[in-house]
Order: C-alpha cells, then structure tokens, then sequence
C-alpha cells in the first residue's frame, strides 16, 4: 500500500508543479517539461528552460522592460528570479514576490536578495500602512503574469488596489496577448471574457488544483486600466503576439501623494546584456 501511495498522483496547490520543476532544474541543471491543460481540454507544454534566461522569443520586451524599470520595483510572480536578479543587476531595490513557497526558496538559492511569499491578489484590499511592503516606483508582471488576475473585474480591482502601491510618478509595466485559441473553440467570440481561461498543470506525480488565467489584448486591457485610473502606454510587441504596455495614474501622479517628494530617476543604472543575459 505504501509503495502504490508513492505512486498515485498528489493534489497540490496551483503554482507547485510548475514551482518543483524550476527547483529540480535549478538544483541538476536539467530542463523540465510541465505539461498545462486547460479545463476544455486543450494542453500545452511549459519549458523550464525559459525562466532562467533572457533570451528567446520575449527577449526584446525583457530588455525594453529591464530598461523602463527604475527606482524600488515589486517583481510580481518571480518565478526563478530571472528578471529580479537581473533588475538586481542593474541597482534596482527590488521585492520579488510569489504565491509559492517553492519559488521563493529558489529566488532565494539564486542570490534574490528580497523574495516573499505573497499573492499579488492580496494587495487590492489592504494599505502600504498596513505592512511594510511599502510603496514602488515600478510593479513589474514579467511573462504575462498580469494573467493571474483570472478575470476582467478581478484585474480592474487589482490595478484600482495597486494605485496605492505606487509612489508618484509611478507605473506598472507588464506584458500580455490574445488568447490565441478560443476557449471551448468559440472562434467568433471576441469579447474581453474570452480570454478568462482554467488551467491545471501537471509535473511527475504532482497535479496542481485548477486556477483561472486570463489572456488580454491591448486594446481589451487599455479599456480594463482605463476603468482602474490609469493610462496606459505600448513599448514594445512581438512577432508572437505578445506585448509590453506601461500603465500610470491617468493624472500623472499616484493616487498617494506622500512620496511625492521622491525621485527615482537614475536610482537603477544601465544594465547591459553581460548583466541581463541569462540572470534569471
């Protein structure tokens, strides 16, 4: 009876396959495969390979991304650290943040100096007075995470709670796509909701809890920032269909003006492609 208990699949949270892939990786230098299914049956593979460097299809939004950001940055979603350590790398005062305890041991074995587990979910409901989180001069979703939100009201209420977050002057930088195959195979759905998608992904023996995800386009996301207060700003696109936006506070400044007085330009230095290439 043990022996088959070592072998039946194990219920675990969402983001734990995917997290005990990176660490396996990370520890033998082997790339993983993660198989992702979607609840109307559509599966895909996620390579390890791909969180721990810079290179590869998002490589242009990475470095346009790596040269926007400034000042002290939330890293939200850190995953291996790749974009933290590079932000690290180039002087940035940076908090990585994730909902998995897995992955922020392994920012931590990776040289993040400031890696916590905290859900981004969270932040919408409380104040930079009620922790010491604190304020950001740029909230970073690298590799479409911004797609945790799962929704489109849940991401308006994000980003409405995410203002609070900001110092003044600000913005969230994140990338994003079209979800590329219709949800339940509807392909003359072209509303906003079709890119609220279920997701379960699967490593050995472990099966995540299924979680919501959503996919946005540009336009669909401008509309959903616009609700949230803010303005938002294309940098960048590629070939794939993905692509990079900055969002600030529609008046130009965070909605806290405490640390208006604050200036963080020139606070991270250039980073060159020795630095990034790679870093996490």
């Amino acid at each position: 009876m043990k022996r088959l208990g070592r072998l039946l699949p194990q219920r675990v949270p969402p983001a734990e396959p995917l997290a005990r892939a990176l660490l396996d990786h990370h520890r033998d230098g082997r790339p993983r495969r993660v198989t992702a299914l979607r609840a109307d049956g559509v599966e895909f593979e996620i390579e390890t390979g791909e969180y721990f460097t810079l290179e590869g299809e998002l490589a242009e939004l990475d470095r346009i991304a790596l040269e926007q950001a400034r000042g002290r940055v939330l890293d939200v979603g850190a995953g291996a650290g790749r974009h933290a350590l590079a932000l690290q790398a180039k002087g940035c005062e940076v908090v990585a943040i994730d909902v998995s305890p897995t992955c922020v041991l392994l920012c931590r074995e990776r040289g993040v100096v400031d890696a916590r587990e905290l859900d981004v979910m969270t932040l919408a409901g409380t104040a930079p007075a009620d922790d010491d989180l604190g304020r950001f001069d740029t909230i970073f979703f690298g590799m479409q995470t911004i797609g945790v939100a799962g929704g489109i009201a849940p991401l308006r209420r994000l980003l409405a709670g995410l203002r609070g977050r900001l110092r003044a002057g600000g913005a969230v930088i994140a990338d994003s796509s079209a979800l590329r195959e219709a949800w339940e195979g509807d392909e003359s759905d072209r509303s906003p909701s079709r890119g609220e998608i279920v997701l379960e992904t699967r490593y050995r023996r472990l099966r995540g809890e299924p979680f919501p995800w959503l996919y946005l386009a540009e336009e669909d996301l401008a509309e959903v920032a616009q609700a949230a207060g803010f303005g938002l700003e294309t940098l960048g696109r590629v070939a794939g269909g993905e692509y990079l936006v900055r969002l600030r506070v529609a008046n130009g400044a965070s909605a806290i003006e405490a640390d208006g007085a604050h200036d963080a330009s020139g606070a991270c230095g250039a980073v060159d492609a020795g630095d990034a290439t790679g870093a996490g």
